[in-house]
């Protein structure tokens, strides 16, 4: 049954602050809405953070042709909701997520055909995956709606390449999908792992050690060199490393109040190739098992090839050589906002701390993309033009936007 235009406002604000606490999404990735009527739903904003939204920002939209009204702009997403809505008159909740698991099976494009008996009271026997197409566009919501239309008892579907649309009868049941499809994944991705690698038991250290030895790319190192964190302020960066703080001169590279480390030098020459503010020193296991590689990464997830760059090169940092490497991180961070650094884990760079979490968030999520789905044997990639596109939408408009807030 519909809600109240009130309540629905309210529970879309409340689900937009939840699902940001379950780590289902970050910043404003994803999108709420709720059914008011047959003919229309509220749905979140496009562009502003899910933190400090209020129902006054809730948009009403037309289920029949996405027109809505006020001067406020809905979610870029609000075709997908409308075909949720149109497809399933009992649906009055359906929240649109980034989350990692099942975006991370997403990309193998395959159907989860047959959900495992814990999961099947909540998603049914099956979870489809609908095919990709580039994120905000008219063809993903005819990809979604077709995948929604051939499918038409799923309630949980993924999208490739992106995330998933949990489509509820009520506010608890679209929450309950996008835990059971979370969970439902992280099973499928220990099941594959034990099928592929002939293991008897899982561990997420064990599914590393895989990856890497299947790569012919040794063995996780046994301790990493703390690259440091900074923040600049005009000619000056202020570099941590371990308990040590000291404030660097760009131009110089000398430490002002003590010894600059050399690291020093990598912070140095990344402030001199991009006009960042921030630098964070990231080393997760999955991000510092992608860079034992020596691989570069092209973007499996749309989010990435949005905030981190269209690919991320991986670069050594060896102590007798510091100058020369240093160099060699600056000019590859260059129109990008991360740099893998070989056994080292990874730098991003941004300018806001929303950039730095979001940055962080997306590492993380698209490094244990390329170690899960390389057990699959079905790596698919964004493709090169999409990736470009998605990139320069989101440092043209998107990223200014959200930061205003």
């Amino acid at each position: 049954m519909a809600y109240e235009i009130e309540e629905a406002k309210r529970l879309v604000v409340e689900a937009g602050k939840k699902l940001i606490e379950m780590g289902l999404i970050a910043r404003t990735w994803g999108n709420v809405s709720a059914r008011i009527s047959d003919d229309q739903f509220v749905i979140t904003p496009s562009g502003r953070a899910y933190e400090d939204l209020t129902p006054e920002e809730i948009v009403v939209v037309n289920i029949e042709d996405c027109s809505y009204e006020g001067d406020i702009k809905p979610s870029s997403e609000k075709g997908v909701h409308a075909a949720a809505y149109r497809h399933h008159p009992t649906v009055d909740f359906v929240i649109h997520t980034h989350q990692k698991a099942a975006t991370i099976v997403s990309i193998t494009g395959m159907n989860i055909t047959n959900v495992y008996d814990e999961f099947r009271d909540v998603l049914g026997d099956e979870v489809p995956v609908a095919d990709y197409a580039m994120s905000t566009t008219e063809s993903l919501r005819k990809k979604v709606e077709m995948c929604i239309m051939m499918n038409p008892s799923a309630r949980a579907i993924m999208l490739m390449h992106h995330g998933t649309l949990c489509m509820g009868d009520d506010y608890d049941h679209a929450f309950a999908l996008a835990d059971s499809l979370e969970k439902c994944c992280e099973k499928v991705i220990k099941d594959n792992y034990l099928r592929h690698s002939w293991a008897k038991t899982y561990s997420d250290d064990d599914k590393r050690a895989y990856f890497l030895n299947k790569l012919g790319a040794g063995k996780m190192p046994e301790s990493i060199a703390d690259l440091g964190s900074s923040v600049r302020s005009g000619n000056i960066f202020t570099l941590t490393v371990g308990d040590t703080s000291v404030d660097v001169d760009i131009e110089t590279g000398l430490g002002i109040n003590g010894i600059a480390p050399k690291v020093a030098k990598i912070h140095k020459a990344i402030y001199q190739a991009e006009d960042y503010t921030m630098i964070k020193h990231l080393s997760t296991p999955d991000i510092v098992a992608v860079s034992c590689t020596g691989d570069g990464m092209v973007p499996m997830i749309d989010d990435f090839a949005q905030i981190v760059g269209t690919d991320v090169k991986n670069c050594p940092w060896i102590d007798g050589d510091t100058d020369d490497c240093a160099a060699e991180i600056g000019k590859a961070i260059e129109d990008r906002n991360a740099v893998l650094i070989q056994g080292c884990g990874a730098l991003v760079c941004g300018n806001t701390d929303g950039d730095m979490q979001a940055l962080e968030i997306i590492m993380d999520k698209g490094c244990e993309a390329v170690v899960d789905v390389s057990i699959f044997n079905r790596a698919h990639y964004v493709p090169k033009i999409e990736c470009f596109l998605m990139r320069t939408v989101y440092l043209m408009k998107y990223s200014k936007q959200i930061d205003k807030k």
